[in-house]
């Protein structure tokens, strides 16, 4: 089987058929977080396009099965969704549960799903939005799937330019004391 090329062979324009060509993933199971639009849905297409089994995560698994619908109608896979709510201990608990009772190994983790550029809200737990989403959120649930992943496998968490706008403030991480 061909191997992933190193990572300074790609650049802006390179495409998922670029990073996947004459790589066949048949037998493998990748698992992308957040898999409703964007980068997200084409990640968990392109592993379907090249013989993965595939689990996407999802908030709205109504929004989830219009994905899944077009994985199938483009690359014949049947693709798994999975509800997670990124933003609540218990949905990542459960969701862990879920995946752990299965016995699936993951070789692929995409921790993908993500909020940007919301209006200030906490998590059901109390955490601010984006942080408790994106950062703690992820680090619980790739903690707790840890037992499910394959030997060998790779865990591929995504980030954005986002924190060049201000650096993390661990004394006033849930934003109490500041606007």
């Amino acid at each position: 089987m061909k191997d992933f090329k190193s990572s300074t062979e790609y650049g802006w324009q390179t495409t998922t058929e670029d990073v996947l060509d004459g790589i066949d993933l048949s037998g493998k199971t990748a698992l992308v977080t957040g898999a409703t639009s964007g980068i997200g849905s084409e990640t968990a297409r392109a592993f379907a396009a090249h013989g993965a089994n595939v689990i996407i995560t999802a908030r709205s698994t109504e929004k989830a099965a219009r994905v899944v619908e077009m994985i199938r109608e483009q690359t014949g896979k049947t693709v798994i969704i999975e509800e997670l709510e990124l933003g609540s201990i218990a949905s990542i608990r459960a969701f862990a549960n879920r995946i752990l009772t299965h016995e699936v190994k993951i070789d692929y983790l995409i921790n993908n799903a993500g909020v940007a550029s919301c209006p200030f809200g906490k998590t059901v737990d109390g955490f601010e939005k984006q942080f408790g989403v994106n950062h703690l959120g992820h680090f619980m649930m790739t903690n707790l799937i840890a037992p499910a992943l394959a030997d060998g496998s790779r865990v591929v968490s995504l980030s954005s330019t986002g924190h060049r706008m201000s650096p993390v403030v661990f004394d006033d991480i849930n934003y109490e004391n500041r606007p």
